[in-house]
């Protein structure tokens, strides 16, 4: 019965040990699980959990990420930025960075959507041209003349702001997101009234063609 006794108490305890391991994450992404021993100011003192009645094993705090404890509490050592990650896998900051980039310095893409700028009715006093262009990248990409309308393979895909203007004042904006390989109709006109608004507005491709029927290409943009 004695033995029985201590046989049970010796199975619980092994079981527990079993149960009962630390897990040290290192910044190359490795995981050793282990009994961590001290979490010293430079260093972390542990045995390897398949051996531990083993040696002790010392690590710099600085190559460790995080270690997870057998109670499920955690101790982060490395920031989000420095986290391990598997290959080509990008942490959050890097993300919104990439996000940013494209926007504000834009890569022409491979395969061009295909944009009508169109400039329909003419009336008295109106001004010659109507300059269209975006910000970013810093363009313009036509001058429209009364009664034309200008073709433009335009690679820069992706979510754009297009302006126009009057010689560069009263300006109106216009967001689309231009995709590859699409086909976009572009009205660009002439407000009568004080101050000679502009305005640009996306138009269906049925209306598009109905309005610009009778109007002349412009080949030379700028």
């Amino acid at each position: 019965m004695c033995r029985s006794f201590v046989f049970l108490i010796l199975l619980i305890f092994n079981l527990n040990l079993l149960f009962s391991q630390d897990e040290i994450v290192f910044m190359s992404g490795d995981i050793q699980k282990a009994k961590v021993l001290e979490v010293g100011m430079d260093v972390i003192v542990y045995k390897k959990f398949e051996n531990l009645s083993g040696p002790s094993y010392t690590v710099k705090k600085n190559q460790v990420f995080m270690i997870k404890y057998e109670n499920g509490s955690k101790d982060v050592f490395g920031s989000e930025a420095s986290a391990p990650k598997s290959p080509g896998e990008k942490t959050i900051s890097e993300i919104v960075d990439d996000a940013v980039n494209a926007v504000v310095n834009p890569s022409p893409s491979s395969t061009p959507a295909v944009i009508y700028f169109y400039r329909p009715g003419r009336f008295y006093g109106s001004p010659n041209e109507i300059i269209v262009g975006t910000f970013i990248p810093d363009e313009v990409i036509a001058k429209l003349r009364n009664g034309y309308w200008y073709k433009s393979d335009y690679f820069y895909t992706g979510q754009r702001e297009f302006v126009t203007g009057i010689f560069s004042i009263n300006e109106q904006k216009l967001n689309l997101n231009i995709e590859p390989g699409n086909t976009y109709y572009i009205r660009c006109s002439v407000m009568k009234g004080l101050g000679m608004q502009s305005q640009i507005e996306l138009v269906d491709p049925e209306t598009a063609t109905i309005e610009m029927k009778g109007l002349k290409e412009q080949r030379i943009q700028k």
